[in-house]
């Protein structure tokens, strides 16, 4: 049995909210937010998790100033459903725009796209990934999500 499942407060969802609040703390470090899909998710590919009136959904990255968490699903996700999203820990392999970034660089999301913050990570407006491995034009970055909710810009 998973220990989990035992620690974690009983969420019944009804007509009026689908999906918990509450985070996930995985043994290996990792924490995820439930959330149901606004559409098709595409697994790796980093979505902003808002709320609507049923609770956490996810969103496009966008284009505007916002106070969000960043999720990453580990698999494809269909349209409507209820999945649990990564927002911290080692996360391999995150899609993201061709980046060329140094070890210990923020990830920034800018006008609605990953970008190298060109510093380490500082905690600043937009940051929420470090990465860990060296690229130079990679689509695909190994990086630490932060599990905070920032102002992406």
């Amino acid at each position: 049995m998973n220990i989990l499942a035992i620690l974690m407060p009983f969420f019944v969802p009804s007509a009026t909210q689908l999906t918990t609040f509450e985070l996930r703390y995985d043994s290996d470090g990792k924490v995820f937010h439930n959330v149901i899909a606004h559409g098709a998710l595409t697994a790796k590919t980093p979505y902003k998790i808002t709320v609507n009136e049923y609770g956490p959904v996810t969103a496009a990255l966008t284009n505007e100033a916002t106070y969000s968490y960043v999720g990453v699903p580990l698999g494809a996700v269909a349209s409507g459903a209820n999945a649990w999203l990564q927002i911290g820990g080692y996360c391999a392999a995150v899609v993201t725009a061709s980046l060329s970034v140094a070890v210990g660089h923020a990830i920034n999301i800018t006008t609605g796209a990953t970008a190298d913050a060109g510093a380490d990570y500082a905690g600043l407006v937009a940051q929420w990934a470090v990465n860990v491995t060296a690229t130079t034009t990679a689509t695909a970055h190994n990086l630490i999500l932060v599990p905070k909710m920032f102002l992406q810009n």
